[in-house]
């Protein structure tokens, strides 16, 4: 468990490296509103980019206590493929989410990750793991894919 607990943490932050953007533009892609009504998970707070604290994303939703809960990347369309070829992110594709996905990581038991492409963006919804109850994701994949169809049409 902290092995993949380590991993995850080099995987987002390698994940979200690229980005330099800020929150500002993206907030009507996703709200707290629907974070908490997807995960059920009330109190939720969007904060600020700090890759040092796990917030590497354009979107980023932790608990009040700070703890992050999902991470949201924006890019460019062609990185997409770049994640898709980065060694232990793919682990299988997903249909019927923009105009294609996978999830991921290849490595260990859960699949916390989901990366989709729509038109000109790739978008990375990265779950964190809740290590107050057992250690098990934040969002599942079936979580994930409903934050992902309310992106889509946003985009």
């Amino acid at each position: 468990m902290y092995r993949n607990n380590a991993v995850l943490g080099l995987c987002v932050s390698g994940l979200f490296m690229v980005s330099l953007g800020q929150q500002a533009g993206y907030e009507e892609l996703l709200t707290i509103k629907e974070v908490e009504a997807v995960t059920g998970i009330q109190g939720i707070k969007l904060v600020a980019r700090n890759p040092q604290i796990g917030a590497g994303g354009e979107l980023n939703f932790a608990l009040a206590d700070g703890s992050m809960v999902l991470m949201v990347g924006v890019q460019d369309a062609p990185m997409y493929d770049e994640w898709k070829t980065q060694e232990g992110f793919f682990h299988e594709s997903v249909a019927d989410l923009g105009d294609e996905a996978f999830q991921g990581p290849s490595f260990g038991e859960h699949r916390y990750v989901l990366i989709f492409r729509k038109g000109g963006k790739a978008i990375a919804l990265s779950s964190f793991f809740n290590l107050k109850a057992g250690g098990e994701p934040f969002l599942s994949q079936e979580q994930l894919r409903e934050v992902a169809r309310i992106i889509i049409p946003r985009l």
